[in-house]
């Protein structure tokens, strides 16, 4: 039987948990990524497998998945591999329809985030389905079309990962392209916007990174005491 999703939890910074519990499925298989196994813990999760070099999973929180029958898969501190590398490759193994990750973004290591981002590329490369997402953003790397949903107002970033990324078409976005191309390090696609709770993304040639964010809320009018 297909495996529909792989739940990616890794080690990085989950703000609003309430949020994360509202995406997690029960028939997700969840792959914690070291310390994300905390995370997963702190909302009723159990691990299916926990990957990486083990260096930041907490005592006690190892002493909760030995009682259950979480599969560890260790490896080295030194390895030419991140940790989340590892565990993308572990869940294309599974040959999943989808993989979610999150834990992917902030902290104190701007590094790691954007390694995480292009790593996004590992299944996409495989033919599978995969984003990083957070409370306020969502990420995914495309080749010849996606399909983004949000709420209206929604900010749509565009970036091209390749020399050019050409004939470009949008629908549902704010500022439409007809056939244009993006290219490289051009801040041209930044800062879109959804004009409708889908927008649909087709282009010809290259590698699209699309960064969905939503729209802050409106600012609150307010008066001091005595104005």
């Amino acid at each position: 039987m297909l495996l529909k999703r792989v739940v990616i939890i890794a080690n990085g910074d989950l703000k609003d948990l309430s949020y994360y519990h509202g995406l997690v499925e029960e028939s997700d298989f969840v792959l914690c990524v070291n310390g994300g196994t905390g995370h997963a813990l702190a909302l009723g999760l159990e691990p299916d497998t926990i990957i990486g070099d083990l260096d930041s999973l907490h005592p006690s929180d190892r002493e909760k998945i030995d009682q259950n029958y979480t599969q560890l898969i260790g490896h080295p501190a030194e390895k030419d591999k991140s940790d989340l590398e590892l565990a993308l490759d572990h869940a294309v193994s599974l040959k999943p329809a989808e993989i979610l990750i999150i834990g992917a973004l902030g902290g104190a290591r701007y590094d790691h985030a954007f390694i995480n981002t292009l790593l996004l590329y590992v299944p996409l490369r495989n033919g599978i389905s995969a984003r990083i997402i957070d409370e306020r953003q969502e990420i995914i790397m495309a080749r010849k079309e996606a399909i983004i949903t949000g709420s209206k107002g929604a900010y749509i970033s565009l970036f091209a990962l390749t020399n050019e990324v050409s004939g470009i078409v949008t629908e549902g976005l704010k500022y439409a392209l007809n056939g244009e191309s993006l290219s490289y390090a051009s801040t041209r696609g930044l800062s879109n916007e959804l004009t409708a709770e889908q927008a649909k993304i087709t282009f010809k040639s290259g590698l699209l990174l699309i960064i969905k964010t939503q729209a802050p809320p409106p600012a609150t009018d307010f008066s001091w005491p005595g104005h």
